[in-house]
C-alpha cells in the first residue's frame, strides 16, 4: 500500500508540475540563447557543447510542452487549464527562436522543409487547443494576440533557413554597381562603390561588404569573371598583410550573420514592420491578461507575467544585441561621412573585437605576414608560369601541386637531393614526412629555441598536424589513407625508441642517429605505410651538414605550401561553417587565395 500511495503521489506531481517546469525550462534556454549564441564565435572551445546542447533541448522542450498541454486539455475542463492554453502560444514565441542563433550548423539550412514541416504542425497542435478550449476560455483574447506573435516569430526562423540555404542563398542579394556578378544585401545595394574613406575602420568596413560577393559566388556559384577577380586582386595587393586580415574577419563576421542568425529576415522594411506588430501583441496581451487574471492560482499568474514581461525583454535584449553585435548596422552607416554612430564611438572597433569573430591569435606575431607574402609570391609564380604557356588560360591541379613545391624546394642548396626525397609522396604522406623531419630538425638543432623562424616553422608543422587529427573534415579532400599512414609510422617510431627514454629531445637523437636505412628495410620487410623512414632521409638532408642550422625559414614556405593545397581543395561549405566555431587559420587562408585568383589553379584535387 506504501509503494502505491508514493507512485500515486509522484504521479500527481508529475501531472501538477510538468508543464509548469517545461515551461520555466524553455523560458531559461531562450534567455541563456539570446545572451550567450555571438560567444560561439570567439569562444567555441568552452561555450560550444553547451550552446549546442541548449539549441537540440530548447526546440525539443517547446515541443514537448505543448504535447503536454494538448493531453490536459483533453482530460481537463476546469478554469485552470485556461492558463495552460494560453501559454502554448508562447512556446511557439519559444519555437521561432532568437534572433542571434537560427541555425546551429549549415545542415539546419539546409533542412528548410523540414522545419517548414514543423512549424505547420506546431502551429496546427497549438491552434487545436486553443479551439478545444471553446466556449469556456475566458482567456481567449490574449491568447489570440501572443498566437499572432508566436507564428510571425517562428515564421521568422523558418525564412531565416530558407534564406541561408545554399539553394536560396542568392535571395538575400542583389546585383550592385559592380558590374552584375558581386553582389550586397538589398538594403545597401545604393551604396557607391566609388566611395572613399579616410578613416581605416571604415575603409575595411566598405571593402568587406563590397567584395563580401564574392565569397558567396565561391560557396554557390557561378565563378567569378576575370575583370571581377582582377579588381578584388588587386584590391588586397595594395593592402597590408594585417590590414587585409581585418578585412577577412570582418567579411566572415558579415557571413556568419547571414547565414546563422534572422539578419536577412528581420533587417528590412518587412522585418522591422511584423517585428512591432509582435512586440504590440505581447503588450496588448499583457494589459489584456492583467484584466482578466482573477480566479486563477497566484504562482500561474506569476509564471505568465514571466513569460509576457520576458517575452518582451527578450525580444527588446535581441534586437538590441543584434544591433551592437552586428557589422551590418556599421555598413549601413558608412555613407554618412558624419554618422555619429562610428565617429562619437571610436570604442566601437575595440567593442567589435570583444564579441566577433577574431584572427588574434596570430595576428601579433609575424606567421600571417609570412603566410601573407607567400600566397602573393605564389599568385605571382602561377601567373608567370600561365604567361609563358600561351596554349593555357589555367594550369592543372597536379601541375600546379608540382610547380608549387618545386619553387618551394629551390629555396634549398640541395635541391636534388630534397626532392628526390619527397617526390614520389602523396599529400598525406607529405604532411606526416615534414611533420616528423621538421620535429626531428627542431629537437636535434643546436641553435636557439628562441629563434622566430625555427618556431614559426614548428607553429606551421604543429598546425598542419592538429587539422589532420582533429580537423579531419577538413583535411578530407587531400588526406587519403592518413588513419593507417600514422598508425603504422607512431607503431615503427616506438619500436625505434627504447622504453627507457622519456624525454623528447633524446628520443629523437636517437631516431635521427639511427638513420633511416633501417627504417626503410624494414618498411619494405614487413609492407608497412609508415614514413619514418623518409621523414629520418628529409631531416638529415635538410641539416647536411650534421652541425649545420636548419634552413628554417625555407620549410616554413614549405609548411605555407602545403598550407594553400589543403585550404583550397577542403570544401567552402566546411570553410564557411567555421566562423561560427571561433574560426581557424586555415579558413583565413582559403579566402585570401580566393581573393587572390587562386581558386583557378586549385579548384580540383591534386
Amino acid at each position: 500500500m506504501m509503494e502505491i500511495s508514493i507512485i500515486e503521489n509522484v504521479e500527481r506531481l508529475w501531472d501538477l508540475w510538468n508543464i509548469r517546469s517545461f515551461i520555466i525550462l524553455s523560458l531559461s534556454l531562450q534567455a541563456f540563447l539570446i545572451l550567450c549564441a555571438p560567444l560561439r564565435k570567439i569562444t567555441w572551445r568552452k561555450w560550444g557543447i553547451l550552446l549546442w546542447s541548449a539549441y537540440l533541448l530548447a526546440d525539443w522542450v517547446a515541443s514537448l510542452a505543448i504535447g503536454s498541454i494538448l493531453s490536459n486539455e483533453k482530460k481537463s475542463a476546469t478554469r485552470s487549464s485556461d492558463i495552460q492554453v494560453f501559454w502554448a502560444p508562447f512556446l511557439l514565441l519559444h519555437l521561432g527562436g532568437p534572433d542571434t542563433i537560427t541555425s546551429f550548423a549549415l545542415e539546419d539550412n539546409q533542412f528548410w522543409v523540414r522545419h517548414l514541416l514543423g512549424l505547420a504542425l506546431q502551429v496546427g497542435s497549438t491552434l487545436y487547443v486553443f479551439i478545444l478550449s471553446f466556449p469556456k476560455n475566458k482567456l481567449w483574447l490574449p491568447t489570440i494576440l501572443v498566437l499572432i506573435a508566436g507564428i510571425i516569430k517562428y515564421a521568422e526562423r523558418n525564412r531565416a533557413f530558407y534564406l541561408a540555404s545554399f539553394d536560396h542563398l542568392g535571395g538575400n542579394w542583389v546585383a550592385s554597381k559592380w558590374e552584375d556578378g558581386i553582389h550586397i544585401p538589398e538594403q545597401f545595394q545604393k551604396m557607391d562603390s566609388r566611395v572613399t574613406f579616410d578613416d581605416g575602420f571604415r575603409s575595411k568596413l566598405w571593402s568587406a561588404v563590397h567584395h563580401l560577393g564574392s565569397i558567396k559566388m565561391t560557396l554557390v556559384g557561378p565563378s567569378l569573371t576575370q575583370t571581377q577577380c582582377s579588381d578584388i586582386r588587386d584590391t588586397f595587393l595594395q593592402e597590408k598583410a594585417l590590414d587585409a586580415l581585418q578585412i577577412m574577419e570582418i567579411e566572415l563576421s558579415l557571413l556568419y550573420e547571414i547565414l546563422h542568425t534572422k539578419l536577412p529576415v528581420v533587417d528590412c522594411k518587412t522585418g522591422y514592420v511584423f517585428r512591432v506588430i509582435s512586440l504590440v501583441c505581447i503588450l496588448a496581451a499583457l494589459l489584456s491578461f492583467s484584466l482578466l487574471k482573477k480566479h486563477y492560482e497566484l504562482f500561474d499568474i506569476l509564471l505568465t507575467y514571466g513569460l509576457l514581461v520576458g517575452g518582451f525583454a527578450l525580444d527588446l535584449i535581441s534586437i538590441i544585441l543584434q544591433y551592437f553585435c552586428s557589422d551590418w548596422i556599421l555598413v549601413a552607416h558608412l555613407q554618412n561621412k558624419n554618422s555619429p554612430f562610428i565617429d562619437r564611438k571610436r570604442s566601437l572597433e575595440v567593442f567589435r573585437g570583444l564579441r566577433c569573430l577574431s584572427s588574434q591569435e596570430f595576428r601579433k606575431d609575424k606567421e600571417w605576414s609570412f603566410i601573407f607574402e607567400e600566397v602573393k609570391q605564389l599568385n605571382e609564380h602561377l601567373s608567370q608560369q600561365l604567361k609563358k604557356s600561351s596554349s593555357k588560360t589555367v594550369l592543372e591541379a597536379k601541375e600546379v601541386w608540382l610547380k608549387s613545391r618545386d619553387r618551394v624546394l629551390m629555396k634549398f642548396t640541395n635541391f636534388k637531393e630534397l626532392k628526390q626525397t619527397v617526390e614520389n609522396l602523396d599529400y598525406t604522406k607529405s604532411i606526416l614526412t615534414w611533420h616528423i623531419a621538421t620535429e626531428l630538425c627542431y629537437q636535434v638543432d643546436l641553435g636557439p629555441k628562441s629563434d622566430e623562424d625555427k618556431a614559426m616553422c614548428k607553429k606551421f608543422s604543429d598546425y598542419m598536424f592538429y587539422l589532420e587529427v582533429m580537423q579531419p573534415t577538413m583535411m578530407a579532400a587531400v588526406s587519403v589513407n592518413w588513419k593507417m599512414v600514422f598508425e603504422d609510422t607512431l607503431r615503427q617510431t616506438k619500436s625505434f625508441v627504447r622504453r627507457t627514454i622519456s624525454n623528447e629531445q633524446e628520443a629523437s637523437k636517437e631516431i635521427f642517429e639511427q638513420g633511416m636505412n633501417k627504417a626503410r628495410r624494414r618498411e619494405k620487410i614487413l609492407g608497412m605505410n609508415s614514413v619514418l623512414g623518409s621523414a629520418i632521409d628529409l631531416a638529415q638532408k635538410l641539416k647536411k651538414p650534421p652541425d649545420a642550422a636548419c634552413p628554417w625559414e625555407s620549410m616554413s614556405k614549405v609548411w605555407v605550401q602545403l598550407m594553400c593545397i589543403a585550404a583550397i581543395n577542403c570544401r567552402p561549405s566546411v570553410h564557411a561553417q567555421q566562423p561560427s566555431k571561433g574560426g581557424e587559420l586555415l579558413t583565413f587562408v582559403w579566402l585570401f587565395m580566393n581573393h587572390m585568383g587562386l581558386e583557378t589553379h586549385f579548384s580540383t584535387h591534386y
